[in-house]
């Protein structure tokens, strides 16, 4: 786990820098990675869009080089984590429609509209296990237990009362600017409907940059994809490691914390260097490194998804 304050933001430094910090459990980046499909995506593709991020609308500018990466109570990565679950498993950001944040948590939502199926019914699992297994982080029975590695030997232990409110507000507003679209200006949802396909993950500013493609749900490229990034309302606009990023050519990232999400890698031979690490597949009794102290993940009493080193 490599989390640095430090954070290159214009759109050629950021495809650079993903190789010049590493994270634990990361692969080097070599100037290029595979999208989806197993196709060759260079760092050039990633940065050579003229409508990518440079302009002042944008949360990271040419002219901001350095930004401060807090996470006082754990709720900035959890949120930012929540977005790139969301991103992977329901392949969109449409939070008004996949959640619901009007009872005492945010919860997601399943069954169709119109459009076709929503929360839960997106998922392969049925059960969209990462997504719920963040969500499940507000319940009281992680209070004093969920822990967000920080820089070296730091740790963060994470508030749920405080996330719980958050989640709410922040889908609050996302629920707001959903229902008064409009096209071409910077602060504004659109009633252009996207559709996102994971394609990497490597070191980043705060901690991981990943990285996916966006278009519209006719295959084709969104026409305001720098609008894209008020669809994130619900993971908080100024949350740092949020950091959504335009990088060009229909790709664009944001930057949780390593081990809240799922990375695509496997590293061997060595611990995990992850407080809290959500996975499917079982953690149990294996390395792990909280805090610069080196234990065992044991599962969390209240998901089956979430292992804690401990």
């Amino acid at each position: 786990m490599s989390a640095s304050w430090l954070r290159v933001v214009s759109v050629v430094s950021l495809a650079v820098a993903a190789g010049a910090f590493m994270g634990c459990g990361s692969e080097d980046f070599n100037g290029s990675i595979d999208d989806v499909d197993g196709n060759a995506v260079s760092s050039d593709d990633l940065g050579s869009d003229e409508n990518a991020s440079t302009d002042e609308s944008d949360y990271g500018t040419a002219a901001e080089a350095l930004m401060s990466c807090s996470n006082p109570d754990g709720t900035n990565s959890v949120m930012a984590a929540l977005a790139v679950a969301v991103a992977q498993q329901l392949g969109r950001w449409n939070a008004t429609k996949d959640l619901d944040g009007t009872g005492s948590m945010l919860v997601l939502r399943s069954g169709s509209d119109a459009s076709g199926p929503i929360g839960k019914s997106r998922c392969a699992d049925g059960t969209c296990a990462r997504v719920q297994a963040l969500l499940d982080m507000q319940s009281s029975a992680a209070a004093g237990k969920v822990y967000i590695q920080g820089t070296g030997t730091t740790k963060v232990l994470l508030d749920p009362a405080a996330l719980r409110s958050r989640m709410l507000a922040k889908w609050n507003e996302q629920r707001t600017c959903d229902q008064a679209p409009r096209n071409g200006t910077a602060s504004d949802c659109t009633t252009e409907q996207n559709v996102l396909k994971y394609v990497s993950a490597a070191a980043g500013g705060c901690d991981m940059n990943f990285t996916f493609s966006a278009k519209g749900t006719n295959g084709l490229a969104l026409q305001y994809i720098n609008q894209l990034k008020n669809e994130l309302k619900f993971a908080d606009s100024v949350n740092p490691y949020l950091n959504f990023t335009n990088l060009g050519n229909g790709y664009v990232s944001i930057d949780p914390t390593y081990g809240l999400d799922d990375t695509g890698t496997t590293s061997t031979g060595s611990c995990s260097a992850a407080c809290t690490k959500i996975s499917t597949t079982s953690l149990v009794g294996t390395c792990c490194s909280c805090g610069g102290v080196s234990k065992l993940y044991s599962k969390a009493a209240w998901n089956n998804s979430t292992f804690l080193c401990q």
